[in-house]
């Protein structure tokens, strides 16, 4: 019987996933990310008042957006340099033949990166890293090298941080 009923309820939730995807987002929906990006810690009651809905509904359309895959996931914005990480490093990267696997291990096995993205043109990876140093750097992009080409640039500023797309 219990059986029964989680299968119902997936089914509801996929139909209800479906309908969201097909459906798009509202402007409410819309206000919801916005601020949810802006601080995700904000109260359900400030984050109610701020789109105009009561909470139940707000909570209802979070988890919806949840559930469709939308919202992935809520963390903090940590700042590397207050951590004694001073230098953010762009790392472009090409394997040799045969080495992709290899050098996709040894990124993935690097503390220092902290996200990694494939890419189309020469290079087949750009890494973004946070290191303490010149010498951190030198030592982290030795790691990679055996498998393939890599040019690092130091990162200057960001003048555009991380944000949300336009909805």
């Amino acid at each position: 019987m219990a059986a029964t009923k989680l299968n119902a309820r997936k089914k509801v939730v996929q139909a209800k996933n479906l309908r969201s995807e097909e459906a798009g987002l509202d402007a409410i929906d819309a206000a919801l990310l916005r601020e949810l990006c802006a601080d995700a810690r904000i109260p359900r009651a400030e984050l109610s008042r701020r789109v105009g809905l009561s909470a139940p509904s707000v909570a209802d359309r979070v988890r919806r957006l949840e559930d469709v895959g939308i919202i992935t996931g809520y963390g903090a914005r940590i700042d590397p340099a207050r951590l004694g990480y001073g230098l953010t490093i762009l790392i472009r990267a090409r394997p040799l033949p045969g080495e992709m696997s290899n050098m996709i291990e040894a990124i993935q096995d690097t503390p220092q990166i902290i996200a990694c993205d494939r890419v189309s043109g020469e290079d087949c990876f750009v890494a973004r890293a946070h290191v303490r140093d010149v010498a951190e750097m030198e030592s982290m992009i030795d790691r990679i090298v055996p498998f393939g080409a890599t040019n690092s640039s130091v990162v200057q500023s960001s003048p555009v941080e991380e944000r949300l797309v336009e909805l």
